[in-house]
């Protein structure tokens, strides 16, 4: 006679004429359980890196997808009713305001800048740069450029000559440079407001600042005219900054002289 007792589940047992074990195939669940983790894992990856490229939009990398996906607001342009409030520095100011940063406290500096423009100071304020500077060159945007389109014009303070800026004129498809070295560019608190976008160190502590108007009524021709400009529709991150290169210590002087000596 064979006598079987149901156990808990996991086998049978045979008492008797013989015994025999059968257990349940659980392969499936240790399966499942490992897929469902990694999905899980692949759920929060996901979340938190669309959080950082939306978080930081000013990187190339996330930038170039937010692009990709049209996930981007155009940038704006401003009037002079309707700009931004911001800080308004002048060289000395600007110099002295950088002057103790170090290599990486500048690059998260030159990163809020960037965020700022791309969505339109809609959470931080500008930082506008006012006074004279003397013009030493002007070339025309290439599409190696973050700015793709237009002129970058590079000059000097007329107050302190550690201070450099180069200010970026978008969407001006003129084909005469819009300043000839020399001239006088006067950054203004009612009509230019230039908002840095990037600040460069140099070695004996100079400086130089890269500057997109927002309001593009202040920027005109010897005639009077407004210089024709538009906004970019799209930034070119993975460009150098600066958009130029350093023109040295003593180039405003030597550029100055060869005007003077022409017009003489």
């Amino acid at each position: 006679m064979q006598i079987r007792f149901l156990s808990d589940g996991n086998e049978y047992r045979s008492y008797g004429g013989g015994s025999f074990s059968k257990k349940k195939d659980s392969g499936g669940i240790f399966w499942w359980t490992i897929l469902i983790t990694l999905l899980m894992g692949f759920a929060t990856f996901c979340w938190f890196f669309s959080i950082m490229v939306f978080a930081h939009p000013e990187k190339p990398f996330n930038y170039r997808v937010l692009a990709r996906f049209d996930k981007l607001d155009p940038l704006r342009k401003f009037t002079n009713y309707t700009v931004p409030q911001g800080k308004f520095l002048p060289a000395r100011d600007l110099l002295a305001e950088f002057y103790a940063f170090n290599h990486e406290q500048l690059a998260v500096k030159n990163d809020l800048l960037k965020r700022s423009y791309i969505r339109n100071y809609k959470q931080e304020q500008p930082l506008y740069v006012k006074g004279s500077f003397q013009v030493i060159n002007a070339r025309p945007l290439t599409q190696q450029d973050v700015i793709t389109e237009g002129w970058v014009v590079r000059a000097r303070s007329a107050d302190i000559e550690d201070v450099d800026i180069e200010i970026v004129l978008p969407g001006n498809k003129d084909k005469a440079d819009p300043y000839q070295a020399g001239d006088t560019l006067v950054l203004d608190q009612k009509s230019t407001f230039a908002a840095a976008l990037h600040v460069q160190k140099f070695d004996q502590e100079r400086v130089c600042v890269t500057l997109m108007p927002l309001s593009y009524q202040g920027f005109v021709t010897k005639e009077g005219k407004q210089f024709p400009m538009t906004p970019p529709e799209k930034l070119n991150m993975d460009a150098y900054w600066p958009l130029t290169r350093d023109p040295g210590a003593a180039v405003l002087e030597s550029s100055t002289a060869k005007v003077v000596s022409k017009q003489g």
